[in-house]
This record gives structure tokens, sequence and C-alpha cells, in this order.
């Protein structure tokens, strides 16, 4: 049986979902609920996360060096 995987059917659709998770994150007035840094640093003791979008749009490591949002992208796979 074929495993299904929720892959976009172009580039252009990866790209969509990856910049939206960016928006998302650098969002002018308050960082996402699942994502204050302030919080999530007292809490691991790690200063980034690491987040796996779907589609197969790769994982992508958030870092705050300097209270500024760096974002580091990754195949899903790789």
């Amino acid at each position: 049986m074929a495993i299904i995987e929720n892959q976009p059917t172009t580039s252009k659709q990866t790209k969509a979902t990856r910049e939206r998770f960016e928006r998302d994150i650098i969002r002018g007035d308050k960082p996402p609920y699942y994502l204050v840094p302030e919080v999530y640093e007292k809490n691991t003791g790690m200063s980034y996360k690491n987040f796996d979008l779907p589609y197969n749009a790769g994982r992508c490591t958030v870092s705050w060096p300097n209270n500024k949002m760096q974002f580091e992208w990754r195949l899903a796979n790789g």
C-alpha cells in the first residue's frame, strides 16, 4: 500500500507555506501563543525551537538572537 503524503505540487506552494509561517511568527504586536521566546527559553533553557511544517514544506529552526527572529530551513526528510 502506498504511503500518502501531504506534498505541495509546486515549489510555489512550499514557498507560500514557509512565508506564511514566518509572517505569523514575526507579526508586529506580539508573538504567537506557541512561541513566546522569553517563556520558552525560561522553561526549556533553549534559545531556539524547531517546527515541522505541513505539506512537506520542511523543518524550520527559529532562533532569536538579540530579540530578532531568524529562520533556518531544512527539507522535511533531510
